[in-house]
């Protein structure tokens, strides 16, 4: 099967060659959430298979995915599903409520969802994981996180957990499936009305932060904190983010090169190059807010961004080889 009229919604790479694309293309059934893959870097790219779960409409059961391996990955938000087999087949996953993120590091896979199916769960929400390559999902003692809409960030046996819901956010660091640290909120220092919107981690002990509040007229204040002991102690960059746009993530390629995407009335891509001394915008849309997502670093030079949602319109993938100073669309 081709992929004409393939329209992008989320992207993962496992290494600079391998990566995989799930997005939305015209089928005879209508509309099919279908997988694409590359085995060389983004050149080409072939049709793997369809996920039966609707990514646009309604009621989209999906939104992103995440490969651990050429052949272990996940589509969920909210629904949770898995393959074993590089995206040909896939398995629907149960759980008690909408799972709002997947990643994956060192060989295991970490899901963060919510204890009930219809908020607010008092329980708040549960860190789930899995050796990549079964569905043997449990979820991970430690203390309550907050209920509501998280991400998580892994690097090597470590992950970082964010969470903000329900009037109440948590900070958590997770080391080896089970040393659980809770860690304390680096905004109440870095401005009123800040609230941590996710961090980057480039190695299990230095990893950049970001604050983001105070919104209005279509832009808010943006803070980008710097931790070299796993987020135990942060510091504000020099510099700061531009304001427009409301602040969507952040991701680094090393520990001077960190970007922040954002959107409102425009998309834009922030970037700095030294360490947050100095920012400036490689992308720049004047398009009522499509927004960059998924945007993230392979390696201290290759990275991926989602231009646009399929079920809103139009949208693409975008690749850097120079850490973010420029972005090429992909062509499928």
């Amino acid at each position: 099967m081709s992929l004409a009229g393939f329209k992008p919604a989320s992207v993962t790479f496992v290494s600079t060659t391998q990566g995989f694309v799930l997005g939305v293309q015209t089928c005879a059934a209508g509309s099919c959430t279908t997988l694409a893959s590359t085995a060389d870097g983004g050149a080409t790219w072939s049709y793997v298979g369809a996920v039966t779960a609707a990514i646009t409409g309604s009621n989209p059961a999906v939104s992103k995915v995440r490969f651990a391996t050429k052949n272990d990955g996940w589509a969920f938000g909210p629904q949770l599903w898995s393959t074993h087999n590089g995206g040909r087949t896939w398995t629907a996953q149960p759980t008690p409520g909408p799972v709002s993120d997947v990643e994956a590091s060192g060989g295991v896979a970490y899901a963060l969802e919510a204890s009930c199916g219809t908020p607010p769960c008092i329980q708040g929400d549960r860190l789930l994981q899995t050796p990549v390559s079964t569905d043997g999902w449990t979820a991970i003692s430690g203390p309550k996180l907050a209920d509501g809409a998280g991400s998580l960030a892994p690097h090597g046996n470590t992950v970082w957990v964010v969470v903000n819901g329900g009037g109440t956010s948590t900070f958590d660091m997770v080391v080896a499936g089970g040393s659980w640290h809770r860690l304390a909120n680096p905004c109440a220092a870095a401005g009123a009305d800040l609230a941590l919107v996710g961090v980057a981690p480039v190695t299990t002990s230095d990893l950049f932060e970001l604050c983001a509040g105070d919104p209005g007229a279509g832009s808010e204040t943006k803070v980008v904190l710097f931790s070299s002991d796993g987020g135990a102690h942060a510091t504000a960059t020099s510099a700061a983010p531009p304001r427009g746009g409301l602040a969507s993530g952040i991701a680094a390629a090393s520990t001077a090169v960190v970007a922040v995407p954002a959107a409102s009335g425009a998309s834009y891509l922030y970037r700095s190059a030294d360490g947050g001394h100095t920012w400036a915008t490689p992308l720049n849309q004047g398009d009522g807010g499509v927004g960059y997502f998924d945007v993230g670093f392979t390696t201290a030079t290759q990275g991926v961004a989602v231009y646009g949602n399929p079920a809103q319109g139009n949208s693409s993938l975008l690749m850097t080889h120079d850490a973010g100073a420029t972005w090429k669309p992909v062509t499928f």
